[in-house]
């Protein structure tokens, strides 16, 4: 219990209050502190499109999908037996598979161009 109270009283310290200030202090606000200890950082432009975003959480899913094998693209259907076209409705020139969708189909490198220029990022998509 003595090392919670020694180790708050150096979380207070390093947000600026001084151990006589908050004994003469009736309210002490959490959020004040928490904001003092966390610096003041610049609001970026993209915030609302990571954090507020009701796509996110798919595309996460989608992302793991892809990233185990295992997202249903046309080429896996077809060993399936499912799917008998291949053709990637994007393009209408290759077999559609995660390797084409993300990396080698015209559609995704123009999509991964424009995030390297929108991210500042001097080269172009590999693939």
């Amino acid at each position: 219990m003595v090392k919670k109270v020694m180790k708050a009283k150096d979380t207070l310290e390093k947000a600026g209050y001084l151990y006589e200030d908050i004994l003469k202090t009736s309210h002490l606000s959490i959020k004040k502190i928490y904001n003092q200890l966390r610096g003041d950082y610049p609001k970026v432009s993209w915030k609302r499109l990571i954090c507020n975003n009701p796509g996110y959480p798919k595309w996460i899913f989608i992302l793991q999908l892809a990233a185990l094998g295992r997202l249903y693209t046309r080429d896996r259907l077809a060993k399936w037996g499912v799917m008998t076209e291949l053709i990637c409705p994007l393009c209408d020139n290759h077999d559609e598979s995660i390797e084409h969708l993300f990396f080698k189909s015209n559609f995704s490198a123009a999509l991964w161009g424009k995030m390297l220029t929108w991210m500042e990022i001097n080269r172009g998509p590999m693939g």
